[in-house]
């Protein structure tokens, strides 16, 4: 067993301007843990959660996963290292059903060197996707589309979404919202 952390952050920082996003964080984040970042609004934790999964540049610092310099990946990169999230406002496909949300996520999940395994439709995938309905309790709405959603459901495909691909790491911005 290794004492080195799943995720360490060193001096990381994002500034637009004269506007400062984030400034000297610092973190080391063990293995297995469930962490929670808590702070006022503005205080910088969405700022913080897209600079570690690629959608913001930090201005400074380093993030570092598994042991490996991530700093300003993508987030498809960070999705293939085993890093992914889920967004403060939900980002799913507004137009398709819950199902149809679903295995447009697993068929994703589960390519390799752009080209999918299995089709959209194959059986082993149609069985996942109950599976993951039945484990978010999203069965009673799967046919509905995702427009038509509570806001908390709305979030529990999003959050769903985000496990199909099986991460290293989590992390959930806003998850009770």
């Amino acid at each position: 067993m290794t004492d080195t952390p799943i995720l360490s952050v060193e001096g990381l920082q994002k500034t637009f301007g004269a506007v400062v996003a984030a400034k000297d964080i610092y973190v080391d984040v063990p293995a297995g843990q469930v962490i929670g970042v808590i702070g006022s609004n503005g205080a910088g934790k969405t700022a913080f959660v897209n600079m570690l999964t690629g959608y913001l540049k930090p201005s400074g610092g380093t993030i570092r996963f598994l042991g490996e310099d991530i700093t300003g990946i993508t987030p498809r990169q960070a999705v293939h290292k085993g890093l992914t999230r889920s967004f403060q406002v939900s980002q799913v496909f507004m137009t398709l059903s819950v199902r149809q949300n679903l295995l447009t996520a697993l068929a994703l999940a589960r390519r390799h060197g752009g080209a999918m395994l299995r089709p959209i439709t194959s059986p082993d995938l149609l069985e996942e996707c109950d599976a993951i309905l039945e484990r978010y309790r999203l069965t009673d709405v799967e046919d509905n589309f995702a427009s038509s959603l509570s806001q908390g459901s709305r979030k529990l495909l999003d959050i769903a979404m985000a496990v199909v691909s099986e991460p290293k790491m989590l992390l959930l911005d806003e998850p009770t919202s």
